[in-house]
């Protein structure tokens, strides 16, 4: 037999042992490759995400640590926001300023204003004598939180008083967030009073009232706390508060304590 035709058989020959191992029942193309597939389609779901400090103690599959690095860098948990109550936006009325959250939503009134009178028979409620107060809110659009005003233009003793003649603080905030036409927990407890400090004012010389104070869910109104500056002034008496029914947190602390901050009466106050 001829070089050629030796080669030509041996050709012959190799090319259908190949063929004939391919064809075999049962045998799988590239198996390593369909394996380690296999492998990083199940593993990747159940990766931890990584945490700040120290790597996880797991250890990743070879090939996707530069993704793993990446979701960490991804995953961390960024800074609190104020949800909307990091911008502020300025009131400024002839009695005073103050700072209240933008986009929320702004109210005011004129409404007469009530005389709260305890006797050792009870509470009574009277419309003062020609005197009215300039009622403004702002408040969040869930209503949620509030921030309001009560003005009035007088230099007499207005606030209500127990049998013993001192301050019934209660009545103020009922009159504000409550039911005006009666007095303070009438018929059943709806306002407590937790804390009375005295506070700087900005813009004057005196000094004002805060009163910390919480509502009891015992007359269907939302529960909440708030705080009221009660200020007695030279010409003006004046009541603003900060009302919120959302749990106690640092949210409402931050927005409670910059509007507070920001107030600063006119020197004619």
């Amino acid at each position: 037999m001829t070089i050629p035709g030796t080669v030509g058989v041996i050709f012959i020959m190799v090319a259908m042992l190949v063929l004939s191992g391919c064809l075999q029942p049962g045998t799988t193309v590239s198996p390593a490759r369909v394996h380690g597939t296999e492998n990083l389609t199940h593993d990747t779901p159940s990766l931890p995400v990584p945490q700040s400090g120290p790597e996880s103690p797991r250890a990743t599959p070879t090939g996707i640590s530069a993704v793993t690095r990446t979701a960490a860098s991804s995953s961390t948990t960024p800074p609190p926001k104020l949800n909307g109550y990091e911008k502020y936006v300025r009131y400024n009325g002839p009695d005073y300023s103050v700072d209240y959250p933008e986009g929320w939503k702004t109210n005011v009134t004129i409404l007469p204003l009530r005389e709260y009178k305890h006797t050792f028979i009870g509470c009574s409620v009277t419309l003062a004598w020609q005197l009215d107060s300039e009622y403004r809110t702002w408040y969040s659009g869930d209503g949620s939180t509030l921030f309001s005003s009560s003005i009035v233009g007088t230099q007499r003793d207005i606030w209500p008083r127990n049998i013993n003649r001192q301050i019934n603080y209660a009545d103020i905030a009922n009159s504000i967030l409550g039911n005006p036409d009666t007095c303070a927990n009438t018929p059943t407890e709806s306002f407590t009073i937790s804390g009375i400090t005295d506070v700087p004012l900005e813009g004057v010389s005196y000094s004002g009232v805060r009163v910390d104070f919480g509502r009891i869910n015992a007359t269907g109104f939302t529960k909440g706390t708030g705080s009221s500056y009660i200020v007695t002034g030279k010409n003006r008496r004046g009541v603003f508060t900060f009302y919120s029914t959302l749990p106690e947190n640092g949210l409402t602390d931050t927005v409670s304590r910059h509007i507070f901050n920001s107030l600063r009466l006119d020197s004619g106050f």
